[in-house]
């Protein structure tokens, strides 16, 4: 009979047969505790990860409509640069 953690005088006045009767109870109830807490905690971390996940997914929307813009910004100032370019050439040529 394991009775680690109970006291003798409370072994002595429950006897064999409640003594082992509370030891599983306890048992029981703690593993349904702890199926408890680990559920709690699955929810919490998916309920998070879900909204870190949506959070993420609005600042990837940001940078990629950040870096559009400064793409065509830098696409139109390199076409304004060869615009002028070609036409400073065809001036001076064409003289």
């Amino acid at each position: 009979m394991v009775t680690v953690g109970l006291s003798g005088a409370l072994r002595e006045r429950l006897g064999d047969q409640a003594t082992l009767g509370l030891l599983d109870l306890l048992d029981e109830k703690g593993c349904d505790w702890s199926d408890n807490v680990l559920s709690v905690a699955g929810d919490r971390f998916g309920r998070t990860l879900a909204e870190e996940t949506g959070r993420l997914r609005v600042e990837i929307a940001n940078l990629r409509a950040d870096l559009l813009k400064w793409s065509f910004l830098f696409w139109v100032g390199q076409v304004a640069a060869m615009a002028g370019l070609l036409a400073f050439m065809l001036r001076t040529v064409g003289h």
